[in-house]
């Protein structure tokens, strides 16, 4: 018989995974799956859970939100793991499954999980941490995780939203520097974003359309300090029309970033803390996992 890991957070989004968890084991069991369900602790439980498991199952599921997906993700490399695996999206945006086009029922992703193909897709490395669609630094990211869960529970992303448009009065421009092969340059921007997703803090809109999830590249996208409310007005503008090649923005695609600061430099990582650091070194590990995705 087939063994399948279901790794879950019981405390993303709305507790999906609990109470529909009868209904997902009974799903893998008539599907002729020997399940093994662990209930995560914590992201370190996650990820080590991962890790020590990932090569010894057949099939490895996650059930949660982005964060507890990227704990799982570097779990699995550091396990040294490539196979496919599953996806339940429970958290409170998902921008990752939105992405991947996986269902939000879960479980109708857990048939997904079960029953799909393998995609194989970028992923991206940050001063030797694995994320799977964002690094950004700046304005509205440390809402993300700042937001208490229950706010995002009740509200989903409007919760970044909200927080975010309060934050406005205190938008501090940094500093920052960045070098690639494609393009480098120096100044000061409200918000860096190194991502590759069709969606990001649940609005799917925000990002140009010419991208691709297994290219090799990531796309960046700087934003320029607005001086004056003219200038706040044309980023505005330009977000609405989607002119990421405007003036009040620094966009490009590569696979391999370096940015530094002079002050220690806050990351946000699948939305969750990633650490701060006056040196940061993106990477794009090109089709370096794969997740099993609907059937076309």
């Amino acid at each position: 018989m087939k063994t399948l890991l279901l790794l879950y957070n019981p405390h993303s989004g709305m507790q999906t995974v609990g109470r529909n968890l009868g209904k997902i084991l009974n799903l893998y069991t008539s599907k002729g799956w020997d399940v093994i369900a662990h209930p995560s602790q914590s992201g370190e439980d996650i990820m080590a859970t991962a890790k020590r498991l990932c090569q010894k199952v057949d099939r490895v599921v996650v059930a949660g939100g982005d964060g507890t997906l990227n704990c799982a993700i570097n779990g699995f490399i550091s396990g040294g793991s490539d196979r496919p695996f599953g996806y339940i999206p429970c958290g409170s945006t998902n921008d990752f499954s939105h992405s991947m086009g996986l269902p939000m029922q879960a479980l109708a992703a857990a048939r997904v999980a079960s029953d799909g193909v393998p995609f194989a897709y970028d992923i991206g490395c940050m001063n030797g941490r694995y994320f799977t669609y964002v690094a950004g630094f700046g304005a509205f990211t440390e809402v993300t995780y700042a937001t208490p869960q229950n706010t995002k529970n009740a509200v989903g992303y409007f919760a970044y939203l909200i927080s975010g448009a309060a934050s406005l009065p205190n938008i501090t421009p940094y500093h920052v520097s960045f070098s690639s092969d494609e393009r480098s340059g120096e100044g000061e921007y409200i918000l860096g974003l190194v991502t590759n997703t069709l969606q990001v803090a649940g609005m799917k809109n925000l990002l140009p359309k010419d991208i691709a999830l297994d290219d090799g590249l990531f796309e960046v996208l700087l934003v320029k300090n607005p001086r004056n409310p003219i200038d706040l007005n044309k980023i505005l503008t330009a977000v609405m029309k989607k002119d990421f090649y405007a003036d009040c923005f620094e966009y490009f695609k590569t696979a391999d970033i370096t940015f530094r600061s002079e002050k220690p430099l806050a990351w946000t990582l699948d939305g969750e803390s990633g650490g701060s650091f006056t040196e940061t070194r993106i990477t794009c590990r090109s089709r370096a996992l794969s997740i099993i995705i609907p059937q076309k």
